[in-house]
């Protein structure tokens, strides 16, 4: 397997994305979503039925806003439908939109703004970085396979079965939702099939009459059964992503595994001569340049909130790399795509090649990719008591944080705890500790009840969810909640997680081991002391401060004390969670940053670890951003030393390696950088390459370097739409 630009071998492929690109940007940019129109519908709706349970008045959304939004499709492409249903341009979902969102925003003063008073302080503190809800509307994956194997017929059937053996009424008015719910969804596909029979009887083009038939046809029998094509399939993937987050108001953040789901309809399609390879690969480019057009990647940074994940392995643990994960990495290299994020979920079992090809992606300046780690994620599942079956399955949720496809309704990526921040309170009311052990047990004791605190709080509003915004439709496709007649915001599916994420990994572990240093080791301060120096932001004590940065050993740098220092602290932490959620599931322990280690940097003061005030946290767990290392390898070893399966939640490490002008050198380099993460049984890996000079030049000259990607955190973006304070911060991670 080796991956190359197709527009080389493609004669007109070329042509045919300058084309797409062209048609996705006209009709964008004139883009009218018909959001008063639509609620005005919804308004009237509520005022009629609002006694009605809230099973079925999310069913009466779905039923006007598939019959009235309005439908297109494209000239271009076989792929899209698109729908005006109150989504703007750059929004991929979740509260973006107050047309999906209609009933979440009706009731949000009787159980969302309860919730944001409570936390009001603590965001101001920059103890708490959250949005304004205790529920999870982002970051959700459907269940696909079932999708795929039932068609939406299928779930329509399963759930008229179990009404008809249910006698418990509430549990039948939920069956009642789901069938009105996916019938709806039915009458919007089969809008999509009309609208296209329509155009191709207007036209007088041959090729766009067939083009226009070709998408009627899919949509007719996508709208009838399971798909029965590798075209149908990819369209009932993405239609589903896209249609049912706008009428659900959630945000589904990924497409799934895409190479294994596709693989047998593709091999099928092959050996039948119903599809080309150069169609499937045409079909791939589509699908990215989507996501570049609509949410205007060439031009300014809007999250997209879309993934896709390649590799990992299949239910019996099989290892996933075919030549759909080749085609997908191939269409990201030629379309140039960095607004679909690529998460490739790597293994010892992985063929190199497939790191080899990771890396030439990497190596071509499109930091798009991350990577996951099976042999410790899967495990790391297992052990919160998941089904081997079921982890195996698991996929990238948006960021970094990860979650079970079809299984697993996770709330998070929603909320960061500042352990430093806390930190500080614990300095300010431990001046009665008397060694180290004692401060140690009060600190997690104090990170202990503040996690406890969120989690009573985050508890009191999900307890309301299903009674004010029920998610019917996408309950339906997840496995357990037909089963249980019970909606997924209710507990239905079959793991109900939540996920709080703690943050400022190096910062926290750096901090603590300066406190017993200077405190309790050397004895060269007391806590009150220290606390004043750290109150002043090191004013007139830069000696001290550089003793500290420079002198003391620190995270992610393989010092054998650290080593042993991070393991142990990483350990107790782990153990914070566990507590229940309102949907009877687990709270899971979790370290991932996304951007937010930057936002809560800005509100507190200086750390023990002789960070300043106002300035960046550390991000995943990598070594705080003002630790030199010498070698990436620093980190890398670091990271034996910790157990990674006791975090079922993606923990990311973040590498930033120079720019390598020759392409086998860079590839080579890259492959043996990943090898030795796997080997150290590291959680997650996302990898820059970059110039400090370069970015120093960039920011100065935009123009000169219009192609220029980094990969901020949990996301990648040109340099040149990132806002000045962004790039600085990106600047300054160079001195590793």
């Amino acid at each position: 397997m080796c991956i190359r630009d197709k527009t080389s071998v493609y004669s007109d492929l070329f042509g045919h994305n300058e084309r797409l690109s062209r048609e996705f940007e006209n009709y964008y940019s004139t883009y009218d979503p018909d959001t008063n129109r639509l609620v005005g519908l919804l308004d009237e709706m509520a005022e009629k039925n609002s006694g009605d349970i809230s099973y079925s008045r999310k069913a009466d959304m779905y039923d006007i806003l598939c019959r009235e939004c309005k439908v297109h499709v494209f000239e271009n492409s076989d792929l899209f439908f698109e729908m005006s249903s109150g989504r703007g341009r750059a929004s991929w979902g979740g509260l973006q939109s107050c047309v999906g969102s209609f009933m979440h925003n009706r009731t949000a003063d009787k159980w969302l703004g309860v919730y944001r008073r409570e936390i009001d302080s603590d965001l101001s503190e920059g103890l708490l970085y959250a949005w304004d809800n205790p529920v999870g509307f982002d970051h959700h994956c459907p269940g696909y396979d079932k999708i795929l194997k039932l068609g939406i017929t299928g779930i329509i059937s399963e759930a008229e079965n179990e009404f008809e053996k249910c006698e418990d009424q509430r549990k039948k008015e939920f069956y009642r939702s789901v069938i009105r719910a996916n019938k709806a969804l039915v009458c919007l596909i089969g809008r999509f099939a009309d609208e296209a029979r329509k155009l191709a009887g207007l036209s007088s083009d041959k090729d766009k009459t067939e083009h226009y038939n070709r998408v009627a046809a899919a949509a007719e029998n996508i709208s009838l059964g399971a798909p029965k094509t590798f075209y149908e399939a990819l369209s009932l993937i993405i239609l589903y992503r896209e249609c049912v987050s706008s009428v659900e108001g959630i945000g589904i953040s990924t497409f799934g595994q895409l190479d294994r789901m596709l693989y047998p309809f593709y091999t099928a399609d092959i050996e039948a001569g119903v599809i080309t390879r150069e169609k499937v690969f045409e079909l791939f480019c589509d699908l990215l340049i989507y996501t570049e057009i609509r949410f205007k990647a060439a031009s300014e940074y809007n999250e997209t909130s879309t993934t896709i994940e390649l590799g990992g392995c299949d239910r019996q643990g099989n290892a996933v790399c075919n030549e759909l994960t080749e085609a997908v990495l191939e269409a990201v290299l030629t379309v140039r795509s960095i607004g679909t994020k690529i998460n490739c979920r790597i293994s010892q079992k992985h063929p190199k090649k497939f790191l080899e090809n990771i890396a030439s992606i990497l190596y071509a300046g499109l930091p798009t990719l991350m990577m996951h780690n099976d042999d410790v994620l899967i495990p790391a599942r297992v052990n919160q008591g998941q089904d081997i079956e079921d982890a195996r399955l698991y996929v990238g949720g948006g960021c970094h944080e990860i979650v079970l496809q079809g299984s697993e309704v996770c709330t998070r990526a929603d909320t960061w705890i500042n352990l430093p921040a806390i930190l500080l309170r614990t300095m300010e009311n431990a001046e009665e500790c008397q060694s180290y052990e004692e401060f140690e047990e009060k600190y997690l004791c104090d990170v202990k009840a503040y996690h406890e605190r969120i989690v009573k709080l985050k508890n009191a509003g999900e307890s309301k969810w299903c009674e004010y915004d029920p998610l019917v439709l996408f309950s339906s496709s997840i496995e357990d909640s037909l089963k249980k007649g019970l909606d997924v915001t209710e507990g239905g599916a079959k793991y109900n997680s939540t996920a709080l994420s703690m943050l400022g990994t190096a910062t926290f572990i750096d901090s603590l081991y300066a406190v017993k240093q200077l405190v309790f080791d050397e004895k060269r301060l007391t806590l009150p002391e220290f606390c004043k120096i750290i109150k002043n932001n090191f004013a007139d004590n830069e000696a001290l401060r550089q003793y500290i940065v420079k002198k003391l050993p620190k995270h992610g740098t393989n010092s054998d004390i650290m080593n042993e220092f991070s393991a142990k602290v990483l350990n107790a932490l782990s153990k914070v969670s566990g507590q229940t959620n309102a949907r009877g599931g687990k709270y899971l322990p979790a370290f991932y940053p996304h951007d937010i280690y930057v936002t809560l940097g800005n509100k507190i003061g200086a750390t023990p670890d002789g960070r300043l005030a106002g300035t960046p946290l550390s991000r995943g767990v990598s070594p705080s951003e003002f630790v030199a290392t010498e070698s990436p390898l620093e980190l890398i070893n670091s990271l034996k030393s910790i157990d990674f399966t006791e975090y079922a939640d993606s923990f990311c490490a973040e590498l930033t390696l120079p720019v390598i002008e020759d392409m086998s050198d860079a590839t080579k380099i890259i492959t043996a950088v990943t090898e030795a993460f796997l080997e150290a049984e590291g959680s997650s890996l996302q990898i820059n390459l970059l110039s400090r000079d370069v970015l120093i030049d960039a920011k100065a000259h935009p123009e000169l370097y219009p192609n220029l990607c980094v990969r901020v955190c949990g996301y990648s973006a040109r340099f040149s739409a990132l806002r000045s304070d962004r790039q600085d911060e990106i600047i300054n991670r160079m001195i590793r």
